[in-house]
C-alpha cells in the first residue's frame, strides 16, 4: 500500500476543511482590524502551512478499523473529517509553544510562530525591536492558546451525541496531561548538566509525541465506531511503539535530515541542545576526546558544518546510528505484532496501519 497517497489525499480533504473552519472564526469577527483577527489568520497560516496530516487521517482509519461501512451516510463521514481536524488544531496549539521553549526560528519551511508575529511587529511604527520581539513570543503563546480552545470549540460544536464528545474531550484532555507532562521532562533535562538515560528518553518520547501523534487520533475514531475496550488497549500498544518509534526516527532526520525535506536546519537539534538518543549511546561508546567535542557543540549556536560534521562522525563510528536505526526498526516489528491480534476488523484500514508503521521509520521528513 502507497500510505503517502493514502495520507496526500486524506490531505486533499482536510486541508480545505481546515481553511473553511479558519475563515469562518475570522468572519465571526466584526472588524477586521481587530487584533484577534489579524492573530486567527497568523494562526490559519501557521497551521495550513506543509505537514502531512498524519493525525487527521489516524482519526479516520482508526474509525475506518471498526466501523461498519454500511451504516456511514454522506453527512457522517463530513462531521467525522471536521472532527479530525481539532487534531490538526491541538497539534499547532503544542508546535507553537514548543518553537519558542527551543528557540526554533523555522518550521516546515517557514517561520516559526512568534518568528512570524515578531517580524510583523517589526514593520509596525513606533515599537522598538526589543518590544517586537517580546510582542512575537507573548502573542505565538497566546496563538498556541486558541489553537486548544477552536480544537474544543469543534467538538463542541459537532452533531455528536453528548456521552461521544465527553469521551472525545475526555481523550484529548488526557493526551493534553500527557503530552504537557513530557514537555515539562524534557524542558528540565534539556538545563540539568547529566544526562538522561535511554530509558528516561523513551519515557519522554512516549509522553510527548507518541500519544498526540499516533495513539490518542487512532483512538478517537476507532471509540466513534464502537471498538470495545479490549480492542482499544491493542490499538493502544500498537499506536505508543509506532509514536516512540517515530520519535527516534525523527531524531535521527534531525542530526542527518536533508534540510529542503524536514524544512528546518538538519544541525537545529544539535545546537538546541537536545538530548537524542543518538547523543546518549554516542557518549557511552566515544572516547574521552570525542566526547568533548560532543560536549562543545551541544547546545551551542555558534558551531560551524565542521563541527557538526565531526559530531555526526563520532555519532557513526560508536554505532549510536546504527543502534538508534535498529532500535526503531524494533519498535515497529514489535507494534505490528500488536496490530495483527486485531480480528474481524476492516481488511484495508488495518493494512494502512501496518504499511503506516513501517513509513514512520523510513520517511525522509
Amino acid at each position: 500500500m502507497d500510505v503517502m497517497q493514502e495520507l496526500l489525499d486524506y490531505k486533499k480533504i482536510a486541508d480545505p476543511k481546515i481553511n473553511e473552519f479558519f475563515d469562518d472564526k475570522i468572519k465571526e469577527i466584526e472588524d477586521p482590524n481587530n487584533f484577534y483577527s489579524k492573530l486567527t489568520y497568523f494562526l490559519k497560516e501557521y497551521t495550513g502551512r506543509g505537514g502531512k496530516r498524519i493525525r487527521p487521517a489516524l482519526v479516520y482509519q482508526g474509525h475506518r478499523l471498526f466501523a461498519d461501512g454500511s451504516n456511514l451516510d454522506e453527512d457522517y463521514i463530513k462531521e467525522l473529517i471536521i472532527l479530525s481536524i481539532a487534531t490538526e488544531l491541538k497539534q499547532a496549539y503544542y508546535l507553537a509553544h514548543d518553537d519558542y521553549i527551543d528557540k526554533s526560528d523555522e518550521r516546515r519551511g517557514g517561520p516559526s510562530m512568534h518568528k512570524m508575529l515578531e517580524a510583523w511587529y517589526m514593520t509596525q511604527d513606533g515599537i522598538s525591536t526589543e518590544d517586537a520581539i517580546h510582542q512575537g513570543k507573548s502573542m505565538a503563546i497566546l496563538a498556541g492558546d486558541l489553537a486548544n480552545t477552536f480544537a474544543e470549540n469543534i467538538i463542541f460544536k459537532s452533531t455528536l451525541p453528548k456521552d461521544k464528545k465527553y469521551a472525545v474531550l475526555e481523550r484529548l484532555n488526557n493526551t493534553d496531561i500527557s503530552t504537557l507532562h513530557g514537555q515539562v521532562l524534557d524542558v528540565h533535562s534539556g538545563i540539568t548538566p547529566e544526562m538522561s538515560t535511554e530509558e528516561e528518553l523513551l519515557n519522554i518520547h512516549l509522553l510527548k509525541s507518541a500519544v498526540y501523534t499516533v495513539e490518542s487520533p487512532l483512538l478517537i475514531g476507532a471509540e466513534l465506531a464502537g471498538a470495545n475496550k479490549e480492542q482499544l488497549e491493542i490499538l493502544s500498544e500498537y499506536a505508543l511503539l509506532v509514536g516512540k518509534a517515530f520519535q527516534v526516527h525523527d531524531d535521527n532526520l534531525g542530526l542527518f535530515g536533508d534540510e529542503e525535506k524536514l524544512g528546518k536546519p538538519a544541525d537545529s537539534d544539535l545546537k538546541e541542545g537536545k538530548k537524542t538518543l543518538l547523543i546518549i549511546k554516542a557518549l557511552e561508546k566515544a572516547e574521552a576526546l570525542e566526547r568533548n567535542v560532543i560536549y562543545y557543540c551541544l547546545g551551542n549556536q555558534d558551531i560551524d558544518s565542521d563541527m557538526i560534521e565531526d559530531v555526526r562522525d563520532i555519532v557513526r563510528s560508536t554505532g549510536s546510528l546504527d543502534y538508534s536505526v535498529n532500535l526503531a526498526k524494533n519498535l515497529i516489528s514489535e507494534s505490528k505484532e500488536y496490530l495483527n491480534q486485531l480480528e474481524d476488523v476492516n481488511p484495508k484500514a488495518k493494512e494502512f496501519l501496518l504499511a503506516f508503521a513501517d513509513y514512520m521509520v523510513a520517511r525522509k521528513y
